[in-house]
């Protein structure tokens, strides 16, 4: 279930006048100038059935750069309309040139990026090029939401599309109303579109965590990232997974300024009465979030326009990495393997070994690990006795988070995820509604967020919850839900492959499926070959390995495809 709804009909107001409905059989001659310029076709037809427009078929390459055009004299509402849809792939000065097209009411309150829609299937148009309300069916595969968040569709969903047409002054037809937002092929959308991630803070200041964005990249993408900075994470890290260290109400006053590789932020709000380390947590929250941007190399921070002193903070992670050799259990020992050996965790190996593992995690640091074996879940630290803390039978491999909680669940019940402490203390969390079998939990290397792979009767499940904790530390609730959209068969295993990104393994025909997904962008698959069984994360795609049925470890070779390492383990241990 995820936290974003999906987008629904959209059906405009009419405009002025007597509007006639949808009646035409005529075919809207230039919307065939749609399927010319966004397919790259030559001859604009000029009549025939209504019928289907496409607008697929973006082959990459310099035409993904539009010089749109704005109205010409004598333009019908067909033709208009083809003009601005092809117009709102040119997001410059604020979408100047669609605005061309639309009265100069409406023209002052339409939003382009209050919605933006983004399909590959082909259009399906009614109406007649001398009628004043058009309408347009498109197939809608993911959309992005007026703060930026980008969310991918499950399955390509339906939508109506209306347009009305008002003639102005000169008698010239311009658009009087229209669906939130714009309409892009998923190839115009990434060419005109970035993402941008927006850092915030864990709960206990240790660690910033990315929260990606989609924003148009045009001269004031810097503004558009502090304005959602300041407002805050999206829906699924409320309540206190994420937090931010602005105080409320502070607010963009008036804009970003970029300088010779400074970005001088001019806030309004009560930031200089913050303490030293609230300032430099701001500074940390601004220059990660705006180092994206190429020109930008630091920042600083005004209030009325003298500029706010920040000092120096303690560091924090934002990245996460993790060794680049997999961890596992090999005939030599547990540790980081390959192919020309094995090098031991201190304090933690000789322990794993010892307690006959069958699965694991390592925490970050490496001090601490979560281990099944056929007794349970263990906690194993170099200078004590392995502790075992979960005995229930049918146990997933668990997980374990920087503050030494253990995570584990009971495969079969879907509502048995428990957090135990260092003393095997027990704190249910309550799940989110989930349907049949957990295959696998896994804790982000921030200790933020749980992801939890499923299978039931109504298919395979990958939601991503925030953890909420008290003001110890200790996990005390589970947040809404993100359902990242599964393309693929039942799911064998899950991995987190970097602070935004994670894998997973599944069914596919005979074989075995790897897929990529982004928290908050798109998902890609990343090919298939027999046997695979588990997956672990890296540091990126690169670090992604995949253990077959016979122990063999794989991973993606230089062309995307797959290859063995030479390494062979009885199981691969997650690294936090």
């Amino acid at each position: 279930m995820s936290a974003m709804a999906a987008p629904t009909r959209t059906d405009a107001a009419p405009g002025m006048g007597g509007i006639a409905r949808l009646r035409g059989t005529r075919a809207l001659a230039a919307l065939a100038a749609v399927a010319a310029l966004l397919a790259g076709c030559a001859g604009i037809p000029t009549d025939g059935p209504v019928g289907t427009v496409t607008i697929g078929g973006d082959d990459g390459g310099g035409e993904l750069l539009t010089l749109a055009e704005g109205p010409q004299p004598g333009d019908t509402p067909d033709r208009l309309l083809t003009g601005f849809l092809i117009a709102q792939r040119a997001p410059q000065q604020n979408y100047s040139v669609a605005r061309e097209f639309l009265t100069s009411d409406f023209r002052a309150s339409w939003s382009p990026t209050a919605r933006v829609l983004i399909s590959d299937t082909p259009i399906v148009v009614q109406g007649g090029p001398e009628e004043e309300l058009l309408e347009v069916a498109v197939n809608v595969g993911a959309f992005v939401d007026a703060t930026g968040v980008y969310t991918e569709l499950p399955r390509v969903e339906a939508q109506e599309l209306q347009y009305t047409f008002e003639k102005n002054a000169d008698g010239e037809w311009r658009i009087a109303s229209a669906p939130e937002g714009i309409l892009l092929t998923s190839a115009r959308f990434t060419s005109t579109f970035g993402a941008y991630p927006l850092y915030f803070f864990d709960p206990a200041w240790r660690g910033l965590v990315p929260d990606v964005r989609w924003f148009p990249n045009t001269a004031s993408r810097a503004d558009r990232i502090v304005k959602e900075l300041l407002a805050g994470p999206s829906p699924w890290y409320a309540n206190g997974v994420l937090v931010s260290a602005f105080p409320s109400g502070t607010k963009l006053d008036p804009g970003v300024e970029i300088s010779s590789g400074t970005a001088t932020i001019a806030l309004a709000g009560d930031l200089a009465n913050q303490d030293a380390a609230a300032r430099w947590r701001m500074q940390e929250q601004l220059r990660l979030s705006l180092s994206a941007l190429s020109d930008v190399t630091s920042v600083e921070v005004t209030v009325g326009g003298f500029p706010v002193g920040v000092g120096s903070g303690q560091s924090v992670e934002s990245t996460y990495p993790v060794a680049p050799e997999p961890l596992g259990l090999t005939e030599r020992g547990f540790g980081y393997v390959s192919a020309s050996g094995l090098e031991s965790v201190p304090g933690i190996s000789a322990r794993v070994e010892a307690l006959g593992a069958l699965g694991g995690a390592l925490a970050r640091g490496a001090r601490q690990a979560a281990i099944r074996t056929a007794e349970g879940a263990w906690l194993v630290v170099p200078d004590a006795e392995p502790a075992l803390v979960d005995t229930r039978a049918g146990l997933v491999d668990p997980s374990i988070d920087r503050d030494g909680f253990v995570w584990s669940a009971v495969g079969s019940d879907h509502d048995s995820i428990v957090a135990f402490d260092a003393a095997g203390g027990a704190h249910p969390v309550d799940s989110p509604p989930l349907d049949g079998a957990i295959v696998s939990i896994d804790v982000s290397r921030d200790g933020t967020r749980l992801l939890i792979a499923t299978n039931g009767q109504a298919g395979s499940a990958l939601p991503l919850v925030g953890i909420i904790r008290d003001g110890a530390g200790t996990p005390i609730a589970l947040g809404a839900p993100l359902a990242l959209p599964l393309a693929s068969g039942a799911l064998l295993d899950a991995a987190w492959a970097d602070s935004s990104t994670v894998v997973t393994l599944s069914e596919a025909g005979d074989g075995t499926q790897v897929d990529l997904y982004r928290i908050g962008g798109r998902h890609d698959s990343l090919g298939a070959f027999d046997g695979g069984v588990q997956i672990v994360g890296g540091n990126g795609n690169e670090g992604i390995r995949v253990r077959a049925d016979d122990g063999g470890v794989w991973r993606r070779n230089s062309s995307g495809g797959w290859q063995k390492t030479g390494v062979v383990v009885s199981f691969l241990a997650t690294q936090q």
